[in-house]
């Protein structure tokens, strides 16, 4: 019986992950690449989202054009590549630091530059030009000089500066801004010494300005070609991972950790695989738990925003790709940041496409839900899970449970949430907050339903149930146990009508929320369906 691959996890060195005594799983991309390597010069730039696999294609680029052919036997490139050429790298990663000031900036590029001295048996005490552009464009002319050939520039997570100080202060982010366009602006200027050139990143660099007079680079980002560069596709897991995958659910699987798409084939979060594979097939939100976009929240903080808006969403190209510091656009940033993907294409008949966008999968949905569940009411991520005992209340019907959970749950936003922006008199606040606390945790959970008489505010489902919620906000409390006007509403516009014939039981439930108490105010349920 052969004994199963070894798993790399944790590993970002293409030379460890093809050591031969080993035995790692790997999955060949040198393809893609040969597209990219084969022209005698070429600059290219791709966002993925974070631990999407770009740092190893850094790496495997830095080892092909270091000619380290043994790495490469059996792959796709190895017999279509001249290992008799190799090539000086300067590789400057920018993923290892947590930017809290320019300073962090400034010396870690000095830093990189000082390694890549090293590395080269260069000494950069000896360089003439003074800043992190001009040192960098020296760097390159005395590598070009002194192996006599063309130098390979590789810069992995080249917006990481900036992400880091947005989410702290948006003066910060602009200096960062400009310290980081002075150190890019020596790539353009290298030019008659550079053979090939790849930056990776998550937010796109077009209209950023880091790149003032650099439009050589080719964004490859949405480029259908390079659609599967990083990230499995359905085939690869098929072909690569032996038995990993006998005897799951690979629907399940799919439904988690499947459905980012680039333009080309549909692609599975890597790091999700790999951990999800070692975990023995346990579900669990592996890609989330990694780390969270601090800028994101921040984003989420600034102004309210209905959550389920977010689906379905229809984007112009200008606007996927727009990104300045003085505009942020939620939904561009989402999208590069993977909480979004491109699900229709739509070429406009005056030209040019437009792009529909959604969550990619099960995990993001959740994930997502729970980004916009601590800004809108910025409750310790431990409290939320609270919301557990919601979710089991309408598995088991206990009602009494669920509204108690649903007071638990706005007991806990600080006061200081509601001062300035009074976003507690507006039903689209308590919907939101429904929406994300609910939908966080898995639960089948739609809004704005249109019937033919209306909208319905909010459907939630069990395997036993549908719930069928209107929200009110200052209602009248009726006397004499009347309904009040959201179970009336219901009722009036029939919003169960389309699920008459599930054979599922159809509750009704009237959330009324008070706006002095931010909370609700009363809570009632209708069984007569």
């Amino acid at each position: 019986m052969n004994q199963r691959k070894a798993l790399p996890i944790g590993i970002q060195t293409f030379e460890d992950l093809r050591i031969k005594e080993a035995n790692y799983v790997y999955v060949d991309k040198t393809q893609h690449i040969h597209n990219m390597v084969a022209l005698p010069k070429g600059y290219y730039f791709l966002s993925r989202p974070r631990r999407f696999g770009k740092s190893m294609l850094c790496s495997t680029l830095n080892a092909l054009f270091e000619g380290k052919q043994e790495l490469f036997e059996g792959l796709y490139i190895y017999d279509k590549w001249d290992w008799a050429q190799s090539y000086p790298v300067v590789r400057i990663d920018l993923s290892g630091v947590n930017y809290k000031s320019v300073e962090d900036l400034e010396n870690h590029l000095t830093n990189s530059l000082i390694d890549n001295c090293h590395k080269h048996e260069l000494a950069f005490e000896t360089f003439k030009k003074l800043g992190h552009g001009p040192q960098l464009s020296e760097l390159i002319q005395r590598l070009y000089e002194k192996y006599n050939t063309k130098v390979v520039i590789l810069i992995d997570e080249y917006d990481k500066p900036v992400q880091d100080t947005l989410s702290n202060d948006d003066q910060l982010a602009s200096e960062s801004l400009d310290v980081l366009r002075g150190f890019y602006s020596a790539i353009k200027a290298s030019d008659q010494y550079t053979r090939f050139c790849f930056m990776t990143g998550i937010t796109k660099f077009t209209g950023v300005g880091l790149f003032s007079g650099a439009n050589n680079f080719k964004d490859i980002t949405l480029s259908p070609q390079y659609g599967a560069i990083c990230g499995f596709t359905q085939n690869e897991l098929d072909s690569c991972f032996g038995d990993f995958f006998d005897h799951l659910d690979m629907e399940e699987v799919k439904a988690w950790y499947n459905g980012y798409n680039f333009l080309g084939e549909s692609v599975y979060n890597p790091f999700d695989i790999l951990l999800f594979l070692s975990e023995n097939g346990a579900f669990d939100n592996y890609w989330w738990d990694s780390g969270q976009p601090n800028f994101l929240i921040k984003m989420f903080e600034k102004g309210v925003y209905e959550t389920y808006e977010l689906d379905n969403l229809e984007l112009s190209s200008q606007e996927l790709k727009q990104f300045s510091l003085s505009n942020l656009n939620l939904v561009s940033l989402l999208w590069q940041a993977g909480y979004l993907t491109i699900t229709e294409v739509i070429q406009e008949p005056y030209g040019g496409k437009s792009y529909v966008l959604s969550t990619p999968n099960r995990e993001v949905q959740m994930t997502l839900n729970m980004l916009f569940l601590m800004s809108l009411t910025t409750v310790e991520s431990n409290r939320l899970l609270k919301r557990n005992d919601a979710i089991r209340s309408l598995y088991k019907n206990d009602l009494s449970q669920f509204e108690a959970s649903v007071r638990a749950m706005f007991s806990a936003i600080p006061f200081n949430n509601y001062v300035q922006s009074n976003i507690q008199k507006y039903e689209g606040y308590y919907a939101s907050v429904m929406f994300s606390f609910l939908a966080g945790l898995g639960l089948k959970c739609r809004t704005e339903e249109s019937t033919s008489k209306g909208r319905i505010d909010m459907i939630l489902e069990t395997p036993t149930h549908i719930y069928v919620v209107e929200f009110k906000v200052n209602a009248p409390k009726p006397e004499n146990n009347k309904k009040g006007e959201a179970i009336h509403q219901i009722h009036e516009k029939k919003y169960y009508s389309p699920y008459l014939n599930d054979g599922r039981k159809i509750i009704l439930i009237g959330m009324h929320f008070n706006e002095q108490e931010r909370n609700l105010d009363w809570f009632e349920v209708d069984e007569t369906i």
